[in-house]
């Protein structure tokens, strides 16, 4: 008891990897070297704000490490058949290309090592799975944790939709809670054993204020809002195509603040100062 001080919970959190955006503004949002391995960041907005384009972590979380990456697999849990493998190899295809460009061009001595890097390989390095109840999200954690302790090489656990699955299930708001707390701290103990980031897609909905003007929120309510780590808000800008907002809530490193990224065929990137 009582074995570790603040000053080696603070080293071991410099230590810890994380998964670049390939937007350098909002990695620095975050705080860290993007998201966050051990934590529970959650991607909110309505339909339209860009939800659907953490493709890009999947294909990120595979880079390898020399590249800034983790060389790792993606389990992607997928509760509205949103998920579009056409995109992902998209993306995949285009990251790819970008690496070839830096070795080419500056880094050379790495070119054996980029050179199993492929699409083909992205699309391997991606585990998928329609989970349609909660007892089916229940089972893929359960092998989730089989595939981890027999050495499986997993670094990010998407679910997405995170609500859809919970507020179509589940009606009781008190047995919502419970589930929604139960699931997410048995993710976050093997996510912190094993070294993988979870992150969750979350809608967002009409919040009612008595008298005032009703609001838009995150779906799941308050309770869930306390037991994530890191909430991303996302948006569209309104000013350009393909320009939009991520707006960072809640935040484990840092205060809160915006940035802004654009998204294109080739996936998520920063925006170019001018």
């Amino acid at each position: 008891m009582f074995t570790k001080t603040c000053a080696d919970l603070l080293q071991q959190e410099a230590r810890l990897p994380g998964i670049i955006t390939f937007c350098k503004d909002l990695d620095h949002a975050i705080g860290h070297p993007g998201v966050s391995v051990g934590l529970i960041t959650e991607f909110c907005g309505p339909p339209g704000s860009g939800k659907t384009q953490i493709l890009q972590l999947c294909v990120n979380a595979n880079l390898p490490k020399e590249l800034g990456g983790l060389g790792g697999k993606s389990l992607y849990l997928d509760t509205n058949f949103g998920f579009s493998p056409d995109r992902l190899r998209e993306i995949a295809t285009a990251c790819v290309q970008h690496c070839q460009r830096i070795v080419r061009t500056s880094r050379p001595q790495l070119a054996e090592v980029t050179s199993k890097f492929t699409a083909e390989s992205v699309m391997e390095s991606v585990l998928y799975n329609h989970v349609h109840v909660c007892n089916d999200l229940n089972k893929s954690i359960d092998t989730l944790e089989r595939l981890l302790k027999l050495g499986e090489k997993i670094r990010l656990v998407v679910i997405d939709s995170y609500s859809f699955l919970i507020r179509c299930n589940i009606e009781n708001t008190l047995e919502r809670i419970r589930i929604d707390h139960t699931v997410l701290n048995r993710l976050q103990i093997l996510a912190q054993q094993f070294k993988f980031a979870i992150v969750l897609t979350n809608d967002v909905t009409t919040k009612l204020n008595g008298t005032d003007p009703s609001t838009i929120a995150p779906a799941l309510g308050d309770s869930h809002g306390h037991r994530i780590n890191q909430r991303i808000v996302l948006g569209q800008t309104g000013s350009e195509p393909g320009m939009f907002v991520a707006s960072v809530e809640k935040g484990f490193h840092r205060p809160r603040m915006a940035v802004k990224f654009q998204i294109s065929s080739a996936g998520v990137r920063g925006v170019r100062k001018k």
